[in-house]
């Protein structure tokens, strides 16, 4: 009797766990599809990443023939991802030129606060700067680079950053290393405005450790080929140099030597004993990993300049367009 109750029990337990299986088959084949979903758009067209600068989510790209409630939708999803975002932007076209800015017509607000400017403070591993999302260039994934640059400043190194835009990567030097001086040194005045309201705010940051960091930074406004004339021979011993992208002239798509009149600007003010070089170039696919392309035009550079070099690193920290890649070369110089 104990059995035929034991395999009642059993046919019971089983026949109920199997209208459950039911029910949930019935359910996962009345749920939306992608399609009827909330973008209305297969998944493959839904925007997969986005970047966060402060309080703002900008996208990179939308669905193609996107309505306008469908954009707000989208923008709305992006924004319930994260309570503290309060904008939710889309960049309507491509970077161009030097200053590598969207401009007021190259940002489109589709959620949340109906800023403008489109100004925030961004954060990046407590050292805060202004960001001015229309008119500078930034790129919150290269946080993690600034930080591998920060660990190899050494106590009393005079540091300049190049192209600094919005000036996080000085900031970030001045606030976190015991670097003696940092030069910054940007075109856009836009970004050099945001750079300087940064260095205001590291007087008063509790996240930097290290005694006048806003004492030791300075910003400066003009082009760098002309600034740098007026430094001595060999004063810096270290120099970060995030050129600028300029079209064919980049990847493997021109010139042999693009952007080979910075370096030759910038050999001139490193220490030719040990001065560390950051250049940061961009590279097509096909030349990762050794970017021999890049190296040659160090190479010549240095040749020109009667220096010798050994490179230290080399990797990819960033992506530009399809298959198309930042990278930074670390070099050093040497004694011939």
């Amino acid at each position: 009797m104990a059995l035929l109750r034991l395999k009642i029990t059993h046919f019971i337990h089983t026949t109920s766990n199997w209208d459950k299986i039911d029910r949930f088959v019935k359910s996962v084949k009345e749920m939306p599809s992608f399609d009827d979903a909330i973008i209305g758009r297969e998944i493959s067209n839904h925007p997969k990443s986005f970047d966060v600068v402060g309080d703002i989510a900008l996208l990179h790209s939308l669905p193609k023939d996107c309505s306008e409630s469908e954009l707000k939708q989208i923008g709305e999803s992006v924004l319930k991802r994260n309570k503290a975002l309060k904008v939710c932007a889309v960049r309507t076209k491509s970077l161009n030129g030097n200053q590598r800015a969207p401009g007021q017509a190259g940002i489109r607000i589709i959620a949340g606060v109906n800023r403008s400017p489109l100004i925030t403070t961004h954060n990046e591993y407590g050292i805060k700067c202004v960001i001015d999302v229309e008119n500078t260039f930034f790129s919150p994934r290269m946080g993690p680079e600034r930080v591998r640059i920060c660990q190899q400043v050494a106590r009393g190194e005079r540091v300049c950053v190049l192209f600094s835009g919005c000036g996080m990567d000085a900031l970030q030097v001045a606030g976190r290393t015991e670097a003696k001086e940092v030069i910054s040194i940007e075109l856009n005045p836009d970004a050099v405005l945001c750079a300087r309201r940064g260095q205001r705010m590291l007087v008063r940051n509790r996240s930097v450790k290290c005694d006048g960091a806003s004492e030791r930074l300075l910003v400066m406004e003009g082009d760098v080929l002309s600034i740098l004339k007026n430094f001595e021979n060999q004063y810096f011993d270290r120099i970060l140099a995030p050129r600028p992208k300029e079209g064919k002239s980049d990847g493997d798509l021109g010139k042999d030597f693009s952007g080979i009149e910075y370096l030759e600007a910038l050999l001139r003010v490193l220490k030719s004993k040990g001065g560390e070089c950051h250049w940061y170039d961009f590279a097509a696919y096909h030349e990762l990993p050794e970017c021999t392309r890049t190296i040659k035009t160090i190479s010549k550079a240095c040749l020109d300049a009667n220096v010798d070099f050994e490179v230290i690193h080399i990797a990819k920290v960033g992506s530009v367009a399809m298959k198309q890649y930042r990278v930074c070369v670390d070099f050093r110089l040497i004694e011939k």
